[in-house]
């Protein structure tokens, strides 16, 4: 399996900075923002309250002035003398108070009304008339059509107010409605009708104090007749339901915040519009400059944290490099290692550079060793070749003497020897030949250490058949032979596997009368396993391991004859391919021997 990679310290260094840093950032600029986008909302909202209070004011003085001058006008006599003399023809007097009254630019109309509202008369700039009469005086002019006050004076919530404004055509007109009152007895009305016309000065002042993208609307406390001073308007929404509340609502233009209040001594409201995109502004500003430090202290950031992880990382790349160098055998790299450095990577590289020395020096003494073992080893391989070729020589020699001799005995004398001297004569060949199987057995378990495995693929099923035809046990035996997977490994070694697996199994199963062995494998997750069971005589699963050393049997020679290194040469066999082998019985139950190759 592929050793995963990871990302690089030189990498992961700067990046993580970089995303420290942007978190911090965007914490730090969206905390900051929504504080200042809060605080900003909230001057904003004070500023509109203050714009709308002082709007409110100015009004309320502006409509104090003009009621006291028109109340001190109805409270003249010659308006006071006409209700009292009335309908007798107009004095002189009262057309002196009217032309008082019209002298100002932006009145337009002067009339008199009874206590229950009706009018009794009335005057313009080109003439006065009275109910009933025609006009008196030089008409000049067509006079514009008033609208009816009567509801104003039936509603009046003083005796002296600014009443409703009202549309006529595209002018707008208001009046400025007084009580005369003589000996403190209410005589009538005097209603001084006004135009609605801002000067230039005054729309001047007015954007000043508002600013730009301000709103100023007055109009109707009932929410009837809107204005901006200068032409009807629709109003603004909802403040008339929700007086000295700041309200949020939507524009064309976008969000807006607006706030109203009603004008003391008038039917009128001023309501004040602020967009709230102007009130944020200084909030998108700070956001934009926080984008901008934000970007400039990123790239910052990365560049001091760059420099800080090469600062790091170049010793690490060397040492890293220092170490795969004294892998391969190549100690010229610690030259290259920093160690002057006065820090702990300074530190590791002198504790590197220590090792690598004792590592060299111990690799030398280590190949001085291997070298001084090896020729021992090649001396004692010598030595047990001499004493292979002894054993297969010198000692086969007088072997085959004693051999011979007990032949010659028993062919020559057997007739004349009792029966103690033929079993001592039998005895005598018998162990003879088992000597010499013993000696056979030796040699090639010794010459096997020096036998290099060739591996190959191995018909498992046919070798094992061949095996089985090789030793020819005999047809009381039932062997069965299943299918199993091919091997790679030496054909001629894993042969003699077979033939002592197999041979063992023939043996010890030949006391029985019904002699069964099934040679087969099983699949295991580790690879395939191949097996030879048989029902013969088995052992004690205890010493199962004793089974696989030189000259360790479980079962007498009288029981069954043997030299105790077949299965030790098995195990030998499977060792040199990497395999394994064990083995599972029960006595009387026969036994079972596992053995594994690597795939």
């Amino acid at each position: 399996m592929p050793m995963k990679r990871n990302t690089s310290i030189r990498r992961q260094l700067p990046v993580l900075i970089c995303l420290l840093l942007l978190v911090m950032i965007l914490l730090f600029g969206t905390i900051s923002y929504m504080a200042i986008r809060k605080a900003s909302l909230a001057i904003g909202q004070q500023r509109l309250q203050s714009i709308t209070e002082q709007l409110s004011g100015m009004l309320q003085q502006s409509g104090h002035n003009l009621t006291r001058g028109t109340g001190a006008v109805a409270n003249s006599a010659g308006i006071t003398d006409y209700f009292e003399t009335q309908p007798s023809p107009l004095p002189g007097k009262t057309t002196e108070a009217f032309q008082k009254l019209l002298a100002d630019t932006q009145t337009v109309w002067v009339e008199l009304r009874d206590l229950q509202g009706r009018q009794l008369i009335w005057q313009g700039r080109s003439g006065t008339m009275a109910a009933g009469q025609g006009i008196s005086g030089r008409e000049t002019g067509k006079q514009p059509t008033i609208p009816d006050a009567t509801r104003d004076l039936m509603e009046k919530t003083d005796s002296d107010f600014v009443g409703k404004l009202y549309r006529v055509g595209d002018s707008l007109y208001y009046p400025i409605i007084a009580m005369a009152v003589k000996d403190g007895k209410e005589l009538g009305w005097l209603l001084q009708w006004r135009i609605v016309r801002s000067s230039s000065k005054a729309a001047s002042d007015l954007s000043k104090l508002l600013g730009s993208k301000a709103a100023l609307y007055v109009g109707n406390a009932d929410g009837s007749l809107w204005t901006d001073l200068a032409q009807p308007v629709p109003g603004p929404l909802l403040v008339r339901e929700n007086p000295r509340k700041i309200m949020h609502y939507d524009r064309p233009g976008g969000e807006v915040i607006a706030y109203a209040l009603p004008i003391p001594g008038s039917k009128w409201m001023v309501a004040v519009e602020l967009s709230q995109a102007l009130i944020l502004e200084a909030a998108g500003k700070f956001l934009n400059w926080m984008i901008g430090i934000g970007a400039f202290l990123i790239l910052l950031g990365s560049l001091i944290a760059w420099l800080i992880s090469r600062n790091f990382t170049r010793p690490l790349y060397r040492l890293t490099r220092a170490a795969g160098s004294i892998e391969a055998g190549d100690y010229s790299a610690l030259d290259d290692i920093d160690i002057d450095r006065r820090d702990e990577l300074g530190e590791l590289a002198m504790s590197f550079n220590s090792m690598a020395v004792r590592v060299h020096h111990t690799q030398e003494e280590l190949e001085k060793k291997v070298q001084s073992r090896t020729q021992e080893l090649e001396a004692v391989n010598k030595e047990l070749e001499a004493f292979s070729y002894s054993v297969s020589h010198d000692l086969r020699a007088p072997l085959r003497a004693v051999s011979g001799y007990a032949m010659m005995l028993k062919e020559d004398y057997e007739e004349s020897f009792d029966a103690e001297a033929k079993r001592i004569t039998g005895n005598i060949l018998v162990n003879v030949k088992m000597m010499g199987q013993l000696i056979d057995d030796l040699l090639a378990f010794s010459r096997l250490g020096k036998r290099e495995v060739r591996k190959q693929i191995t018909n498992m099923k046919e070798l094992a058949a061949a095996t089985v035809a090789e030793l020819s046990p005999g047809d009381k035996y039932h062997i069965d032979i299943a299918e199993m997977p091919w091997c790679k490994g030496d054909s001629d070694l894993l042969k003699q596997v077979w033939i002592n697996l197999i041979g063992n199994a023939v043996k010890y199963s030949s006391k029985r009368t019904d002699p069964h062995i099934c040679i087969g494998s099983m699949e295991d997750a580790a690879g395939p396993i191949y097996f030879v069971r048989d029902n013969g005589a088995g052992f004690d699963n205890k010493y199962a391991e004793k089974l696989f050393k030189v000259f360790q049997r479980l079962h007498s020679h009288e029981e069954f004859e043997g030299t105790g290194i077949g299965l030790a040469l098995v195990k030998r066999i499977l060792d040199k391919h990497k395999g394994e082998i064990w083995a599972d019985s029960t006595p009387g139950n026969g036994a079972v021997f596992y053995f594994r190759l690597p795939v």
